[in-house]
């Protein structure tokens, strides 16, 4: 299996990197299931918004089967996610949820399929699993935003992570405007690729041929309910293999609920951890960056060239090189 994999993988090393199609309007827009089961209604509603705004949808018949914790066996959402590739009217592939399930069949996906498909892939939470693979085995950029039943599904999508979504989808150049943060450092630019998502799942791949060696990033990280202690371990697995150390910038976003909850522990907070990491890197680390597992989120490139502009009363990120027309 290994040499299987290292002889797929091949090909692909040293390849310049490679954009997807700029999404047009409308769309044909698939949606996979390559993790957790997906709640019907959810998905429905999903389905519901994108039509309505004048996009043809691609849903396969696996996205809503279910096998233990995942969205149908693993040689079920494989199928499903192989056949959105194979299809050529289909712009953009979007995660459904996240959850877990990717780790299982990241060996199993045709990366070259993946690089050559020239569609555009969006998800975030376990979905950061397939974007660090896909720029590592197919040099493949990809984004990190929505996915269908979490953020369009409700009925009520938040209006800044629309606008954000279709513009960083459709734009060549996007443009996030100031966020307020309280970082202490002097006014700056810094430049690098943009990369990251979630933390455990980033740390997770690390030693693997799945975690892509990115050099002069700026690395963008979010977590959901791990105990503060518990980010810091993973962020120090991160130095201690050399990664953190090769970067340009960190951008925490959204920490939810990540909080020390044993009364009979030290109550270590992610203040501290802040700290320790500000302590351990010799450039900006940047709080506050609207992304993560909440509502209110920018669609960020995972692979593409940034801008990150450090001023006295926030930051503010723009990006371009990330779609091709």
């Amino acid at each position: 299996m290994a040499e299987t994999l290292r002889s797929s993988l091949a090909p692909l090393r040293g390849v310049a990197r490679r954009l997807p199609r700029a999404l047009p309007e409308p769309a044909t827009i698939g949606i996979c299931a390559l993790s957790g089961r997906v709640d019907e209604a959810s998905m429905a509603g999903g389905v519901e918004y994108l039509r309505d705004l004048g996009h043809r949808v691609v849903v396969p018949d696996e996205t809503l089967h279910a096998w233990r914790y995942f969205a149908g066996t693993d040689d079920e959402r494989l199928a499903g996610f192989h056949a959105l590739l194979d299809d050529a009217s289909i712009d953009l592939v979007m995660a459904a949820r996240g959850g877990y399930g990717l780790s299982r069949i990241l060996h199993r996906i045709d990366w070259n399929r993946v690089a050559t498909c020239g569609k555009a892939f969006v998800g975030f939470s376990d979905f950061t699993a397939f974007n660090m693979a896909a720029y590592s085995c197919a040099n493949l950029v990809t984004f990190h935003g929505p996915m269908l039943s979490i953020d369009f599904g409700n009925g009520h999508p938040d209006s800044f992570a629309q606008q954000h979504f279709w513009m960083a989808l459709s734009r060549d150049s996007h443009h996030i405007g100031e966020f307020p943060c309280d970082h202490g450092y002097d006014a700056r630019r810094v430049e690098g690729t943009l990369w990251g998502g979630n933390l455990s799942l980033i740390a997770h791949l690390a030693g693997t041929p799945y975690f892509p060696a990115i050099d002069d990033g700026i690395l963008y990280v979010e977590e959901i309910a791990e105990e503060p202690y518990a980010i810091e371990r993973l962020f120090l697995q991160l130095h201690h293999a050399g990664v953190l150390g090769r970067q340009r910038a960190i951008l925490l976003g959204d920490f939810t609920d990540c909080r020390p909850s044993n009364p009979l522990r030290y109550p270590y907070s992610m203040d501290e951890v802040i700290e320790t990491l500000r302590s351990i890197v010799p450039y900006p680390v940047i709080t506050g960056f609207p992304f993560g597992h909440v509502a209110r989120k920018v669609t960020l490139p995972f692979g593409a060239p940034g801008a990150l502009a450090i001023g006295d009363r926030g930051c503010s990120l723009r990006f371009s090189g990330h779609v091709q027309r």
